[in-house]
């Protein structure tokens, strides 16, 4: 405001200028920064809970569903009758830990389906691999079960066993989605595993 005397009256002029001096500009300027920087901060960080928490609940869905089948199916069994490890070699008449790529499990040779076969393949697209199931001794597994599958690892119950001649089966499954892990254990045992052999 600017003050003048006329007429022996004092009259004030106030300066019409709105805008910004550069010093306010230069100190509202970090601070706001700051404010967005914070909102995009916590944003990132709630987003990356939510698609960490997504995927989580996925894998356990899928741990679920597959331990589930393979419970159904390996009770009725009497035993392994095949057994493939990730590099190709046989391993059912050993009695060591195995990351596997196919398993098969035989049942009663009364029965209609004679075993059931589990296999692991590589996704095209992903880096996971999905397990697929069939039914009989030989032969391909052709219907999908789960996915997200990082790797599944076996062992003889009891461990001084080899496959074909162990009462029961521990599976471990790892399972791998948008970097995240989780792995699922549980035992099996042969419900007809005195009968059969």
């Amino acid at each position: 405001m600017i003050g003048n005397w006329k007429d022996r009256i004092l009259i004030y002029y106030t300066s019409l200028n709105y805008g910004f001096t550069t010093i306010e500009i230069l100190t509202v300027l970090p601070l706001l920064s700051l404010v967005i920087l914070l909102i995009f901060s916590s944003v990132s960080s709630n987003i990356y809970s939510i698609r960490k928490i997504d995927s989580e609940l996925e894998m356990q869905q899928q741990a679920q569903l597959i331990l589930d089948f393979l419970e159904s199916k390996i009770i009725e069994s009497t035993g392994v009758s095949y057994l493939q490890d990730n590099k190709g070699f046989q391993k059912h008449n050993t009695n060591e830990r195995v990351y596997i790529s196919r398993i098969i499990f035989k049942n009663h040779p009364e029965r209609s389906d004679k075993g059931y076969i589990f296999s692991l393949t590589k996704d095209s697209q992903y880096e996971y691999y999905n397990l697929k199931y069939g039914v009989g001794l030989a032969g391909g597994a052709t219907n999908e079960l789960g996915n997200f599958i990082d790797g599944i690892e076996v062992e003889p119950i009891p461990i001084d066993k080899k496959y074909t001649e162990a009462n029961g089966i521990n599976i471990k499954i790892d399972f791998k989605m948008d970097g995240n892990t989780l792995t699922f254990e549980n035992s099996y045992y042969f419900r007809n595993s005195n009968r059969g052999h």
